[in-house]
Order: C-alpha cells, then sequence, then structure tokens
C-alpha cells in the first residue's frame, strides 16, 4: 500500500511550544508518503522508505428533489426576438450576427446577440461555447439584475477563435449570455452550445463546495457567507457556512481504513466511535458480529493486539483529524467536528504484504466497517499502477455501495516520474464502476498538485480538494503545524463534506450524494499542474 503524503512537517504537542521538528523537505514534488504500499520491496520518496503494496495516501434530498433540481434545463431564452425561443441546457443554438442586431453597451462598436439563461432550484455548474467560422468569437456572461459582468472569454487557446466560459448559475438567478465578436462590426453565423456539470481530465468536476452541496440537500441555496480565518483548507470547502447553520457532521459515523487512528488524541478522542454492544476486555463477542471486544474498532493488520486500532504510525490520525478534529478552541477543527470516527487498521507505512494480502485486508475491514454501522468509507491508500487490480476489494466496494454506504478514494500520487499516472490507482479508479468516489489534490491557490493523479479520459466522479500542507493531528497530542501533502489529505475533506450532507439530510443515497456534488462543484481558477 501507499500513502501519498508527507512535506514540510514540523510537529509540535499540544500546549506546547515546538518540541519536535522532522526534517525539512520543501519540494512537494519529491516528496511523497505511503499512499499504501504493501509488497515487501521497499521505495524511497524523498529521502523516506516507503513500503509497496497497497497505498496509504498521504501526500438523499429525496430522490425527486435532486432528480427534478438536476433535470431542470437551464434554458436560453433570446431577447432579439419578438417570439421567445428556449432550449435545454444540453444543447445547440445556430444563430447569425448581424448589423440588424443590437450594439454591446459592454463593447462598443460590436454587435451583439442576448440570451437569457435562468437556473433552477439549486446552484449549477455550466460550460457554455461559441464557435464561428465568420468572425472572432467573444463570449460574455451578465447578471441580469445587477448588470454585473459575471465571466467573458475571447479564445479557448491560442490556435482558436472560439470562446468558451465556465461558471456555476447560481440557484433561481437570471443571466444574459451574450454572443458578440472580439473585432468591431464583426458579423457571421456561429454555433452555441451548453453543457451542465463540465468534466476536465485532469481534475475533474472540480472543488466540492460543501455550503452548494448542503443547501442543495436541504433545498436551501443560501448559506450566509462564513471564514475560520485560521484554517485556509476549510474556508475553501466553504464549510463554515455548513456549520452556521448547524450542520457539523453529528449522527454520521466515519470509518477510516488506513494505519488505525491516535483514539487518545485530545482533538479525537470525544469523535471517535464505540461499540456501546460489547463489553471491553470480556473476551467475549457479546455483539455476535464475530470480533471480540471490538469496542473502539479492529486491526486487520494483526501485527499486534487484534481489537486494538492505535496508529503507531501517524497517517490515519492525521487522516482522521481532517474530517473530525474537534471544534473546541485548540489544535485544528476537521471539516465535520462532530462526526464519529470508526478506526479500522488495515496497513502500515512500512509494510511488508504482497498486493493480494493488502487487497484481503482493505477489503475485510470495508465489510467491518459496513457491518457495524459506517455512513462513510474514507480509503486514502491504494495500490501501485501495473500492480494486480484489487479484486476482493472491489467486490466489498460493491456490496457497501449496495449497503447505502458511500466510499470516498484518493486518486494516488503518481503521476510524476517513474510512473506518470494518466489516470487514479484502484481502489479509486472503481469510481468508474460507479463504486465511489475519487479525489485529486489542489494547493491553496487552487493550482492542481503535480503528484495527484489525474481524472484521466473517462468520467468518473472525481473531485479535487486541499491536498498540500494541510495542517492536522498526529499520534501523541502532536500537530503537524506546517503540514503534510497528498491525495491522502484532500480525499478526508471530501468525506467530511459527505458527512456535513448526512448530518442535514440522513436519508441520501450515494447516487444522490454524488449527483449533487457534481452539480455544486466549482472549476473557476483551477490551474492544471
Amino acid at each position: 500500500m501507499v500513502f501519498n503524503a508527507i512535506a514540510n512537517s514540523a510537529r509540535r504537542r499540544l500546549g506546547t511550544r515546538q518540541v519536535e521538528i522532522e526534517s525539512d523537505r520543501s519540494s512537494i514534488q519529491t516528496t511523497a508518503y505511503p499512499f499504501t504500499q504493501p509488497v515487501g520491496r521497499v521505495q524511497q520518496f524523498a529521502g523516506r522508505a516507503l513500503a509497496s503494496t497497497v497505498r496509504n495516501d498521504r501526500r438523499s434530498v429525496a430522490r425527486s428533489l435532486v432528480q427534478s433540481s438536476l433535470s431542470q434545463s437551464l434554458a436560453l431564452t433570446t431577447r432579439s426576438t419578438t417570439r421567445s425561443r428556449s432550449v435545454g441546457f444540453k444543447q445547440k443554438i445556430i444563430g447569425s450576427l448581424t448589423t440588424r442586431d443590437g450594439k454591446n453597451a459592454l463593447r462598443r462598436g460590436r454587435f451583439a446577440d442576448d440570451y437569457q439563461l435562468t437556473a433552477g432550484s439549486i446552484d449549477q455548474r455550466v460550460a457554455i461555447q461559441l464557435n464561428s467560422s465568420d468572425f472572432d468569437a467573444y463570449l460574455q456572461v451578465i447578471d441580469r439584475q445587477t448588470g454585473r459582468l459575471v465571466v467573458q472569454n475571447d479564445d479557448v487557446d491560442l490556435l482558436s477563435d472560439g470562446a468558451k466560459v465556465t461558471f456555476t448559475a447560481k440557484a433561481g438567478e437570471a443571466y444574459v449570455v451574450r454572443v458578440t465578436s472580439f473585432k468591431p462590426q464583426e458579423t457571421g453565423q456561429y454555433t452555441l452550445t451548453t453543457a451542465p456539470n463540465p468534466f476536465d481530465g485532469d481534475f475533474g468536476y472540480g472543488l466540492p463546495n460543501a455550503a452548494a452541496a448542503v443547501g442543495g440537500a436541504i433545498g436551501q441555496p443560501r448559506f450566509r457567507s462564513v471564514r475560520t480565518t485560521t484554517q485556509w483548507n476549510l474556508d475553501q470547502i466553504n464549510a463554515p457556512e455548513v456549520w452556521a447553520q448547524g450542520f457539523t457532521g453529528q449522527g454520521v459515523t466515519v470509518a477510516v481504513l488506513d494505519t488505525g487512528v491516535d483514539y487518545t488524541h485530545p482533538d479525537l478522542v470525544n469523535n471517535l466511535w464505540v461499540n456501546v454492544d460489547e463489553i471491553a476486555a470480556n473476551g467475549i463477542d457479546d455483539d455476535k458480529n464475530g470480533y471480540v471486544d471490538d469496542v473502539r474498532g479492529w486491526n486487520f493488520y494483526k501485527d499486534g493486539v487484534a481489537n486494538d486500532p492505535m496508529d503507531l504510525d501517524a497517517h490515519g490520525t492525521h487522516v482522521a483529524g481532517v474530517i473530525a478534529a474537534g471544534r473546541n478552541g485548540f489544535g485544528i477543527t476537521g471539516v465535520a467536528p462532530d462526526v464519529k470516527i470508526m478506526p479500522v487498521r488495515v496497513t502500515r507505512d512500512f509494510s511488508n504484504d504482497s498486493p493480494a494480502r493488502a487487497d484481503a485486508r482493505l477489503a475485510a475491514g470495508i465489510r467491518y466497517a459496513v457491518a457495524n454501522g459506517a455512513n462513510i468509507l474514507n480509503i486514502s491508500l491504494g495500490n501501485y499502477p501495473g500492480e494486480p487490480t484489487m479484486r476482493e476489494t472491489r467486490v466489498a466496494l460493491r456490496e457497501a455501495r449496495a449497503a447505502g454506504v458511500t466510499a470516498v478514494m484518493a486518486s494516488g500520487n503518481e503521476r510524476g516520474f517513474p510512473y506518470y499516472a494518466k489516470a487514479p490507482i484502484e481502489p479509486a479508479l472503481f469510481s468508474r464502476n460507479n463504486l465511489g468516489i475519487a479525489v485529486g489534490a489542489i494547493d491553496r491557490n487552487r493550482v492542481v498538485a503535480d503528484f495527484s493523479n489525474p481524472a484521466g479520459d473517462r468520467r468518473l466522479d472525481f473531485f479535487v480538494a486541499p491536498g498540500v500542507t494541510v495542517r492536522s493531528t498526529v499520534p501523541g497530542a502532536y500537530y503537524e503545524s506546517i503540514g503534510w501533502s497528498g491525495t491522502s489529505m484532500s480525499t478526508p475533506h471530501v468525506t467530511g463534506i459527505v458527512a456535513l450532507m448526512l448530518s442535514a439530510r440522513p436519508s441520501l443515497t450515494p447516487d444522490q450524494i454524488e449527483r449533487l456534488l457534481i452539480a455544486t462543484a466549482d472549476s473557476n481558477g483551477i490551474k492544471t499542474a
């Protein structure tokens, strides 16, 4: 297993000054941590050895609401003709820019055709493209109520005279889509196309918006803007806006399938799942689930006490903190600070597992989590490109899906040498089979991390989230004050968002969750690696 993570990490103990410093690694490109690499061979990443097997990657709405919301077309209605003309948001308009059209007040000397676009009941991403062989196309989107220019574009790229914009149409709001030209007095035929939920081969559907996704889940499209001022990663996904509405992950259980979790950490101790049907240390399987004394979870790696999922490494505790660190005035705060974490230990940083054994451990961990009430699976690990497919894990994920459990999985950190990955690794790649969500990493400037495996050339439920220099909890009441990097770090951000959605609407199914995330994700300003 491989963990994709750690860069520039410094530890400090809770309530003390910094007491332990790890080696400073300034280049994220050369830094990784076991995304979970099992096999007995050892790979070296930035001076750190990792075992290679399965990787521990450091580096609903009721169906009617979702279906009706997402199926509502963004109606395009012409204003330049006496009879209005409407099309769905996944259609094409062929028109002509002529001297009889009105003048563009925002670009003097140019003619313009205006179309009205009105969003449905939830925020909706839409891509609009304008092409013409007769004139140099220029596309503008204007807020109809305020007259404010929302976005504009001249050329799709250096080799094209076409124009394209992608933006989020806010629920219930109307926009003017303006067809115009780059040069004055140009006319000719054009083609205007619209497409919902644009997908990019590098960053998929973009950055999930917690506020928009939760708002869509409860039929409330707007939340008041809130900022933490201290954690950029939480601001980037709009988590504080959701907390302000009273949704903090309460009533939701997340299984962290990883190196274990430090269940004594002061920022996690109040947010740990407990098997209330089991009596600790009596040597009896009280709840008849097949696991004796599994009060806190289970250790499938079996290098210690089976019923003790304590983290002896750090990766799993870091992941758990991103999801669920308490909102308590010290340390850090997780995305869903009232969620319950179920520790399921399936690997180690320096695992000597074969790929087959690592696959079996992860599958067993998934089944344990589902059987014991987990709502979400966080899997910040996976295999290496070229290793045998994770058949047992795929079957277990299919069972989890059938049980209504959402899996969120790291895309991997093999974008660069020596793998040059063109798609996510397994199990994240199984999102192509509708078995969960794959997650890549971006930094605070919305740049895709140079290690983050891309979405690839086939559509799948793929998003990006904060995954560069992310601070979180590590064992021993410590915090990584500078931060770790990897898709292991971005994945728990999306897991936390899903937890917020379920705390707002517990009946959401995995399909409904994914449709809402797709409809409300934001790709504005994301730059490729």
